[in-house]
This record gives structure tokens, C-alpha cells and sequence, in this order.
């Protein structure tokens, strides 16, 4: 289904009209205890891309539903890359984009940071134990090329 870009209501939809009655509360049951079950080898991916030399991080906004608010909200899936001998692909969601999702996960990092200009990072730089790899793909989009 991830696979697919299927939400669990076009897959509850899709599961129906074949006959398979599966609410959406199980499939975010199910969501969950995969994630319970999965959280310690993202623990060690983490710890083994915070083993890099250089990271590259990016992220991504995403529409967020909030039940506070009747309209959408910006969240930000950031993925963090690791070097050739640490070559996971990790990925941390936070419900907004600011500075204290990078911040928060590469408090422990020593080493070389690839990343867009985004003043996000300025405080990773700030402590002279992270330093700042500049990332050609949005120099080259920023000269016109």
C-alpha cells in the first residue's frame, strides 16, 4: 500500500468493492503494532547513519489534519542520508518546520552536514562540531542553470 501511495481510506474503499469488510481502525491498528514492532531497527539505522562522516538531510512538507483547526496544517518528513559505510536512509517526521526536528535528531553528530540553506540548520553549524557542506542541486537551481 506504501508502495502505491494508498491511504487507508482508498484502500478500505478498494478492500470493499472486493468483497473484504476491513475498517480503517484496524488498518491503523495494524499501522501501529508494525511500527511498535519495527522501532528498534530504526533505533540502529539511526545510530548507524549518526555514524557517518557526512549526512545529507532534506525535507519535505506534507498536509497535516489537525482537530484543533478546520484547515490543514504543514508537517515536514525530513531524511537523513547516510555516507558509503553507513548507507541507510532514515526518515523522521515532525508537525512543523522548524529547526528543532533537525536539531533534535543530529544532537549528538559530529561531522559533515549536507543541506539546502535553510536557517533551520544555523544553529547545527553555530557549535563548530557540524560542519556545513553546501548542496549543489539548489546552487545550480538558484543560478538559473
Amino acid at each position: 500500500m506504501h508502495a502505491d501511495h494508498l491511504p487507508l481510506n482508498r484502500l478500505e474503499r478498494i478492500m470493499s468493492r472486493h468483497g473484504v469488510e476491513l475498517s480503517r481502525k484496524t488498518m491503523c491498528d495494524w499501522m501501529a503494532s508494525s511500527a511498535d514492532l519495527l522501532r528498534p531497527l530504526y533505533e540502529l539505522m539511526t545510530a548507524l547513519v549518526l555514524q557517518s562522516r557526512v549526512i545529507h538531510t532534506d525535507d519535505t512538507t506534507l498536509p497535516v489534519q489537525d482537530a484543533s483547526r478546520d484547515t490543514l496544517r504543514k508537517g515536514s518528513l525530513w531524511v537523513y542520508l547516510g555516507d558509503r559505510t553507513h548507507a541507510y536512509n532514515v526518515f523522521a517526521f515532525t508537525a512543523s518546520r522548524k529547526r528543532d526536528g533537525p536539531q533534535t535528531f543530529l544532537e549528538k553528530y559530529l561531522g559533515y552536514l549536507q543541506a539546502d540553506a535553510f536557517s533551520g540548520y544555523d544553529g547545527i553549524f553555530a557549535n563548530d562540531l557540524v560542519y556545513e557542506v553546501a548542496c549543489w542541486a539548489h546552487a545550480t537551481r538558484a543560478a538559473g542553470a
